[in-house]
């Protein structure tokens, strides 16, 4: 695991999430510099959750079709696949955000709650 991507946990937990966001951009940097585009996509992955929850759609968007393009190519990383496709359909509408169906940490959330590596 990437000393930038555990600085960017604890940051998440400690509510910094624009520094989090940036530590998660250098851990991905990081792994595709070392040639390890499948543990870089599932940062990407983590960026884009927490994109989504502190309400930035498009870039959420940008970064989770990333990881779906990625997915589709290798037929890899089912969990990651899901989640960035569960997003993605929330933001098109086509699925109740997570506020809708009662519980926190939908894309619209202040505060991300839950993040699944």
């Amino acid at each position: 695991m990437d000393i930038h991507f555990d600085a960017a946990l604890q940051l998440i937990n400690m509510g910094n999430y624009d520094s989090a966001v940036k530590n998660l951009e250098k851990a991905i940097e990081a792994e595709e510099g070392k040639g390890d585009t499948k543990c870089a996509m599932e940062y990407t992955c983590v960026l884009g959750e927490l994109l989504a929850n502190m309400g930035d759609t498009e870039r959420a968007r940008g970064e989770f079709n990333k990881v779906l393009g990625y997915c589709t190519v290798t037929n890899s990383l089912p969990e990651q696949r899901r989640i960035a496709q569960g997003f993605i359909d929330e933001f098109d509408g086509k699925i109740p955000s997570i506020d809708q169906k009662g519980r926190s940490g939908s894309a619209g959330s202040a505060k991300p709650d839950k993040f699944v590596q």
